[in-house]
């Protein structure tokens, strides 16, 4: 359901801002104000999940997300617009850390974890598909009516969440204060995570690069407006065969570490690649590897963090990795503007590559709680 939501939002967004006469700064505004409600309450949410429940703040925060966006849909000026925008950023923050951790201990057996994320991964590339064109036939219908219905779809997620899933938490007996005050300290001493977050601000280069401008490294090569859309529907299928194949793989730090350099590579094929197709060829192996590489990260961090702060922790390195994509997008963006979308493309693809380097590096990790944080039962069930 949420990645139906998100599909269905698609760049109608930004349409529908426009339609209603945002320029375009007040729009960058709006989505300003959205990430940086995320980003101040990303920390302090996650510790809300691990003391009264990932799945009760996880439907809280996806009904935020959902009511902010019903808001911007429904709302032609400025102020009611940026209300709808500071709900649907502290829905986000709300909603991260929570479902992957309560997963991982909900099954207590690390090679579950991994299929059933795959398994989710795999199924979201088909909804995500349908969602695409759904939007289209919405948007046809009334500009807001993608925006509208993909907050419906949101909140629906939090009611399904509430309904049918049994919650669990983190060590409540901490208290809220005592939690937070954990999770900053496993942060700050361990050195797996110190690996990961530098593995992560590598990677976001690469990430913003592709992310942001593949539409338009795309068009300078020819391709034509009308084929973006399906294209777009297309290459979210292949991410679906990324997911099928990691239920194959290892979530090991070697494993992560060669999708990570697979993916830089293939970014930095990109920008020096001649043609359109095979340009789009190399988009389609980027959306597999990540479809691929999702799931196993997801597993491999969630090793490295303590149960009784899982969502905290979680939350805390996502609120740095959004620190690390604001600097990627400013990064890439300078870079390309003044040296090409294939200098840009390139460089990022070769951070990218060396993002595999810290990955690898927990293999020679050995302190205790730094890894196997649960283990596999036999026969994974």
């Amino acid at each position: 359901m949420g990645s139906l939501s998100s599909a269905v939002l698609g760049p109608y967004l930004s349409l529908w801002l426009k339609s209603v006469g945002l320029s375009f700064s007040e729009i960058g505004l709006v989505q300003g104000v959205s990430e940086l409600a995320q980003l101040l309450t990303d920390f302090p949410t996650g510790g809300l999940a691990d003391r009264h429940g990932r799945v009760r703040v996880y439907a809280i925060g996806s009904s935020l997300f959902g009511l902010g966006l019903v808001v911007i849909g429904l709302s032609r000026g400025l102020w009611g617009i940026l209300a709808g925008a500071s709900l649907s950023g502290l829905g986000s923050a709300l909603v991260s850390g929570t479902m992957v951790p309560w997963l991982y201990d909900a099954l207590g057996d690390r090679k579950r974890v991994k299929e059933v994320l795959s398994r989710l991964k795999a199924l979201s590339g088909p909804a995500r598909f349908a969602g695409g064109f759904l939007g289209g036939a919405l948007a046809g219908f009334a500009p807001n009516a993608p925006v509208v219905t993909a907050g419906v779809l949101a909140m629906a997620s939090g009611l399904m969440a509430f309904l049918l899933l049994p919650d669990n938490r983190g060590k409540a007996e901490l208290g809220y204060s005592g939690i937070l005050r954990r999770g900053l300290h496993v942060v700050l001493e361990n050195r797996g995570l110190h690996l990961l977050l530098l593995s992560s601000f590598l990677l976001s280069f690469t990430g913003r690069a592709f992310f942001t401008f593949w539409m338009l490294l795309l068009k300078a090569k020819g391709l034509p407006d009308e084929a973006l859309g399906p294209l777009f529907a297309t290459m979210l299928l292949s991410t679906s065969l990324g997911a099928l194949l990691a239920k194959k793989l290892e979530p090991s730090p070697k494993t992560v570490a060669l999708t990570s350099a697979l993916l830089g590579v293939e970014i930095a094929l990109l920008g020096i690649a001649p043609g359109l197709w095979e340009s789009v060829a190399l988009l389609f192996a980027v959306e597999v590897t990540l479809g691929a590489r999702g799931p196993l990260m997801a597993v491999l961090r969630n090793d490295l963090i303590p149960s009784e702060v899982r969502s905290t922790v979680s939350s805390t390195l996502s609120t740095l990795g959004s620190g690390f994509t604001a600097i990627a997008n400013v990064a890439v963006g300078l870079l390309a503007g003044k040296s090409g979308l294939g200098t840009a493309y390139l460089a990022a693809g070769l951070t990218g590559a060396l993002s595999a380097l810290p990955i690898w590096g927990l293999t020679f990790l050995s302190a205790p709680g730094e890894g196997g944080n649960i283990p596999e039962k036999p026969g994974g069930r």
